[in-house]
This record gives C-alpha cells, structure tokens and sequence, in this order.
C-alpha cells in the first residue's frame, strides 16, 4: 500500500446513510484502515432496496461512498457480537458513528463505557442535532437540518423566490467530521489523550454555509433574501439557457471593462452607452431585461462554446454540465479527478475533496461486499477461532427500505 499520511490509524465506521460513510471514506482514502460494522436485518440504504443476486454488494453508491473499507457483519443486541466489537473498539484509534442520541449508551457503547478498555480512544458522533438540547432526541436527514438550519430560506432561483434544496449537507458534513477527526488525531499525537466529538450536523451545516447571513441578522437586525441566480453587487450575472434540449451557462459581470467585452462578444456594443445598462446601477435596476436579451444570444449557441468565448476574454462563465458531461469533462480529467480502481476492473470513481501537501488519496478497492472480511478482522485482528466466523444467509438479510 502507498505510502498515505492516515497509514497506521485504524477506524471503526458505525454509521450509515451517506454523511459519516462520507467521512470514513475520506480517512480511508488517505490511507487509514476502515472497518465498516453492519447490521444484516437492516443494511445501510446506500445498497439499495433490492436482494435478489446480491445486488446489494454493487449498487453504485454503496460502491462509491465505501471504497477502500472492510466489512463485517455484527449483531450488537447479541451479547457474542458485542464483545467482538469491543475487542474491535480495544485494537483501534477512531469510532465513528451517526446512531441517534442515546442509543450507543444504551447498547453500553457509550464513550464512557468504551474508553475504560481504550482510554486514547477518539469517538465522532455525527448525530442530526447533536446530544443536547430541544432537538437531540430526534432523528434526520439532510432535507429536514437544510430547513431548520436556514440554509433552504437562502436558497431560490430567484429574488424572494420559493425556497429549494441545495442536497449538499451530507458532503459538507462528511468533509467537517473528516476535519474534526483529523484535528482529534493531532491533539492525541500531542497530549497522548483522546477525545469524544459531539457533532451536531445541523450546527455544522449551518456555521460552515451560512456564518455571515447569521451575523446580519444579530448585527444589523437584517436578514438576507434568496437572491437566485443574481449578484448583491455585480450584473448581470445569471443562469441563461443556451443552445439544445435544458442546456445552459452561467456568466458574471464583474467590472466596467468586462461589460465593454461582454457586449463586443455579444454583438451589441450599442449596449455600452444605452442609459439603461451604461453603470452598473443601471444594470442592476434594469436586469430582468438585460437577462431576456442576453438569452436571444445564447440560445443560439452551445453552452461550452459560451464558455470558452466569454472565459477566453476574461469574463467568468461556466458551463451547467449534466452527469454524463462529468463524466467526460476535459477539465477534469486533466486535473486526474477521477481515479481508477488500483484492482484493474476499469472502475472510475470520482476523486479527492482536496489533497494533502506530499500525498494523494488512492482508491484501492470498491465498496465491499457484505461481510467480505469476517474472517480477516475475527481471525487475523482479534485471534479468535475459525469456528466463530458465522457465515451471511440470505435468509436473514433485510434492507433499509423494509417495514420495521
């Protein structure tokens, strides 16, 4: 294995859905050793609703957002598997886990409980609400904390328009518990003490996204409308459809002289002095306008070719790429966002959120199969006997979209 900056650490990822596995995934792709525990009456929703042929070991975003982890399948209200996963919890420096408040305590996981067999041991819990206060109790996903948390109220296609989902929350969290855990690393790797992360998704969303809308308001008494697809400051800038079937491109105009541009490349450099768009003032009062007649131009054009025009005399644009245009994005393929699969199956996942300084994440194995390393963690890890590797039965398998 590469040389990676998380080689050594060993993790237990307890957790599912999307935002913790994200964060695990992160530790794992820089080189930690990522011991996935699942349940086999209720397997994580990320591998999907179906179990005919076993296609819950290849649905892509089980495949995606659990590369490079161990599995092992455990029964925590089954005394035997609790004490193996103790033993897991005895050889190992992170748990990460996103259980509703108060049921880790009651399956006498706790931190309290764990820390008296592993006494430097750092534990995430990325809980919806966090473990305390009105909320903590109960549980959710990243639709109902957008919501709460004020991030959705800033969001529209338009000014004061009807709030949307942004659906980045579990990517922003998985990114914030990776950060927390790393910072927990460094501080044991100083002082020789671990730590417990009480993380409340719905505070760490919120902070990290919309900080300054918050000080607005204690400040100045304001809060902030959506704005859409426009600028408090800039303009024209927007969302404009372009050439093809619900192709489009975006475009901000930062300056004077990127107006002057704008409008040569437009064919309209009657516009520069027209009273309506001649300031910025103008533009801004004037926008809806300017916007239907920046669309006559790009609807007759395809949205790439917009770009490369309007970037190529400095004018920031992109392109709005659907997911088989990701897929064959020149820019980031040159960039090596994509990473294959080091087993040599032709397998491209998508790459690192960033990059360490002297290392790169790698992606060395897709998604595992359930239960694929019993064996490996039960006899190589904790020394037991063969005997006690129990095999997956069809028969006992549920998934998360089955009744309760």
């Amino acid at each position: 294995m590469d040389n990676l900056p998380m080689q050594g650490l060993r993790i237990i990822d307890f957790s599912h859905s999307w935002a913790a596995p994200h964060c695990a995934r992160i530790l794992a792709d820089f080189g930690a050793e990522v011991i996935k525990v699942e349940y086999v009456r209720r397997l994580c929703l990320l591998r999907g609703a179906k179990k005919e042929k076993t296609i819950y070991n290849s649905h892509p975003g089980w495949l995606q957002v659990n590369r490079n982890k161990c599995s092992i399948t455990l029964d925590l209200k089954n005394e035997r598997d609790k004490d193996i996963f103790r033993d897991i919890v005895k050889i190992s420096d992170v748990l990460i886990e996103n259980s509703r408040t108060g049921v880790m305590d009651k399956l006498g996981l706790g931190f309290q409980d764990l820390t008296k067999i592993n006494n430097n041991l750092i534990m995430l819990s990325m809980t919806a609400f966090g473990n305390t206060g009105p909320y903590s109790s109960y549980a959710g996903y990243g639709a109902v904390m957008e919501a709460i948390g004020g991030i959705q109220s800033l969001t529209a296609y338009e000014r004061g328009g009807k709030p949307a989902r942004i659906r980045e929350l579990d990517i922003t969290n998985g990114l914030a518990g990776a950060c927390a855990v790393m910072t927990a690393l460094l501080y044991r790797q100083r002082t020789g003490e671990g730590q417990y992360i009480d993380m409340s998704q719905l505070e760490a969303g919120t902070h990290g996204l919309i900080g300054e809308h918050l000080l607005e308001y204690v400040m100045n008494d304001s809060q902030t409308l959506p704005l859409g697809n426009r600028h408090w400051k800039f303009a024209p800038q927007g969302c404009y459809r372009c050439k093809g079937e619900d192709k489009w491109i975006t475009l901000t105009v930062r300056s004077e002289a990127e107006w002057s541009k704008f409008c040569e490349v437009l064919g309209h450099p009657e516009w520069i002095s027209d009273p309506l768009f001649a300031t910025r003032v103008a533009r801004m009062e004037n926008h809806d306008l300017l916007d239907r007649m920046i669309e006559e131009w790009t609807i007759l054009h395809i949205h790439h070719d917009v770009m490369q025009i309007l970037q190529s005399c400095g004018i920031p644009s992109g392109e709005v790429i659907d997911v088989d245009e990701i897929r064959n994005s020149v820019h980031l393929r040159e960039r090596a966002y994509f990473t294959a699969e080091k087993s040599g199956s032709g397998l491209l996942f998508m790459g690192m959120p960033f990059k360490f300084t002297r290392a790169e994440g790698k992606v060395h194995w897709r998604g595992p199969e359930l239960g694929q390393h019993n064996e490996y963690v039960l006899c190589q890890l904790l020394g037991r006997s063969q005997d006690e590797v129990t095999p997956v039965k069809d028969d006992d398998i549920g998934t998360a979209f089955d009744p309760e």
